[in-house]
Order: structure tokens, then sequence, then C-alpha cells
């Protein structure tokens, strides 16, 4: 086993299981737009995926405000894998995350303390339409 290769890590509308353990991704996105601030949004979704990796392992996924190195969203837990060619699929439903200010949010995947990924998260303020 070399180093676990993170192959999907998504921010998304929904995701469902289906009964067969597919995952259905739907809506996925990379920018939010509100109207002022303190903004909060819809319950979403992370979904993240990873490969190259047996044994338990702890992970943490956050969620940090650039400017202010604020961590906003913090996720940890664990999971166990027995095949390292088996794909370990983790969903999180989040609700009521606050996000200060617009700006450039970075969210990073780690297991047991080492970043294995991460992707960024940009939050606009919605331009006023002029009639």
């Amino acid at each position: 086993m070399g180093e676990p290769v993170l192959v999907g890590l998504l921010f998304a509308d929904h995701v469902i299981e289906e009964v067969n353990h597919k995952k259905g991704i739907i809506g996925t996105f990379s920018r939010f737009y509100a109207d002022k601030f303190p903004a909060s949004f819809p319950p979403w979704f992370i979904y993240a995926a990873l490969t190259n990796i047996s044994g338990e392992f702890g992970f943490s996924l956050n969620l940090v405000y650039d400017k202010m190195k604020q961590v906003i969203l913090p996720i940890n837990g664990k999971f166990k894998v027995d095949n390292d060619r088996s794909v370990v699929e983790l969903v999180f439903p989040i609700f009521r995350v606050v996000f200060p200010e617009e700006g450039i949010y970075t969210l990073t995947f780690n297991i047991d303390g080492s970043m294995v990924g991460s992707r960024v998260l940009e939050v606009f303020k919605r331009e006023e339409q002029k009639e």
C-alpha cells in the first residue's frame, strides 16, 4: 500500500444512497451566493472518496475561512477498510454552517493528521439587480 489517493471531494445539493449502495450526487457546486453576511445556506452535502488505503484511520474535514484562518466546519471521525483496492465513500450532510464574510473557504481532508487533498469553496455577495 502506498499513499492514500483522494479520488473525489465534492460539494453537492444532495447525495442519496441507493439500495445497491450506489451514490447519487446531485447538483455539485463550488460557490455560494448570499444576500448578506453572516450567511448560512439550506442543507448541503460533502462527498469524499479515497482508495489505496487499508486499516483503521482517523480523519478530519475542516472548512477554513482563508482570510481569518478560522475553521467554520470541523468534521472528525474514523473509518475502517479491509482492502486497499476498495474505494471508501464518506457522505456528510451539512446544516447551519455560518459563513462570516464573503471570500475563499478551503476544505481540507486529513487522514491521521496528514492532508490528502483539498478544494476551494467561494462565497460571494449576490449582486443587486437594477430595474
